[in-house]
């Protein structure tokens, strides 16, 4: 609910919850975390049956709670752009969006190029939301596909305590024919030893998994469906490599150099997951870019 642009929700008690302080009823029922509270009580406003109380309060059965949250600050590294957002679900509380490949989720330190943070920036001005950029799934500059944004800090807390619960799957153009038909590729990525940027298998590195299946290959490339268990910074760009077939035009983890595709090839097509609020089941798709057409055919 957004009431004289403030971000606000509403929770009815229930039977079972009667005697709890307010600040109990909403860490355990609506899911804050202690730090939430915290910035709630000091710069926001919790209203029962509209009238303000603290957070000692009790409730009863038949309450109604209201929460008004603190308006966020933007940040003074992101300026609002306008800009092209492929919008292909957005509500009070989050945007799933379809990123194309090229254009960097944040800005760059030097705020040479707009990036989707911008955009969207400028997309909450046009609403009057008085609200920050929170990514829940991120993706590389040079990957295309869908992404999931929450609107607010809450919705933000909420969907990021569940990230393993966000589906996400992905469609890739690798180099070579990949032989297996599908398998799990189960290796630990940390960082590159003298590298930010790099990622590498290292035993001491995050448990990571992806899953993989060939839809179609020749000599030349593969063209595979995969899906993320773990969600590790380059997690697949640095997986394929690992067997010998990294993404096409993915430089960084050793393809060769290419026309054909912009960046490397790697596109999420597809991502489900449950909405923090209503609990409605969401489900989106989108197709892989046109670029990708002709370059793989099966033998």
């Amino acid at each position: 609910m957004l009431v004289n642009n403030r971000i606000s929700k509403e929770w009815l008690v229930p039977k079972e919850c009667t005697g709890q302080s307010v600040r109990d009823f909403l860490i355990k029922r609506g899911h804050f975390s202690r730090q939430l509270w915290k910035k709630v009580r000091t710069e926001g406003c919790v209203v029962l049956n509209q009238e303000k109380v603290g957070s000692r309060q009790p409730v009863q059965e038949g309450d109604l709670i209201t929460v008004y949250f603190p308006e966020e600050s933007q940040g003074a590294t992101m300026n609002p752009v306008p800009g092209p957002l492929s919008i292909m679900y957005e509500d009070e509380d989050l945007i799933v969006l379809n990123k194309p490949s090229g254009i960097a989720v944040l800005p760059p330190i030097d705020k040479s190029k707009p990036s989707i943070a911008n955009w969207l920036l400028a997309h909450y001005e046009e609403q009057r939301l008085p609200v920050t950029v929170h990514i829940v799934t991120r993706l590389d500059q040079f990957t295309s596909g869908l992404m999931v944004i929450a609107k607010h800090a809450y919705s933000h807390m909420l969907l990021t305590k569940k990230e393993k619960q966000i589906s996400r799957y992905y469609q890739a153009i690798v180099e070579g024919q990949v032989a297996e038909e599908s398998g799990e590729i189960n290796l630990p990525i940390g960082r590159a030893e003298g590298s930010i940027i790099e990622r590498a298998i290292h035993e001491n590195g995050k448990p990571s998994v992806t899953l993989y299946n060939v839809a179609e290959s020749n000599l030349q490339y593969s063209r595979l469906h995969l899906q993320l268990l773990t969600g590790r910074t380059h997690q697949i760009r640095v997986h394929m490599a690992s067997l010998g077939h990294p993404l096409v035009g993915d430089t960084l983890y050793g393809a060769s150099e290419t026309e054909l595709v912009e960046g490397q090839a790697l596109h999420c097509d597809r991502i489900e997951f449950v909405h923090p609020w209503t609990k409605e089941e969401l489900y989106f798709s989108v197709d892989t870019p046109h670029e990708w057409q002709s370059l793989v055919v099966t033998d």
